[in-house]
């Protein structure tokens, strides 16, 4: 399987970030909320890739080697990077990528 190369280049959804490779273990799949920590509670949150010009794309999930745990869930969109809105309040925010663990818990995938 073909490494996976992520570089966001400065835009309006989230910061830039250099570029960074990491080794798939498996192909990815389309996500479609993740739950993340925000204050004091952990909240699902729908996510969704963003490419250039607000296009919205699949937010895609990797099993990727991770030095420190072994392995972890790499979470990439596009060319903008990732989108997302939770569902208590509807604050939308944008990131580069996620690692999240391994084990998947806090990963909604397609079906």
């Amino acid at each position: 399987m073909s490494s996976i190369f992520i570089q966001i280049d400065e835009n309006p959804n989230c910061p830039a970030m250099d570029g960074q490779v990491f080794q798939p273990r498996t192909p990815g799949q389309v996500v479609r909320e993740i739950r993340m920590q925000r204050g004091d509670e952990a909240h699902w949150c729908a996510v969704t890739g963003i490419d250039g010009g607000w296009r919205e794309c699949d937010a895609l999930a990797y099993l990727v080697d991770d030095s420190g745990d072994g392995a972890c869930y790499l979470v990439v969109g596009g060319a903008w990077g990732l989108r997302f809105r939770a569902a208590k309040d509807a604050t939308e925010w944008g990131e580069p990528y996620l690692l999240m663990a391994a084990d998947g818990g806090d990963l909604r995938f397609s079906a």
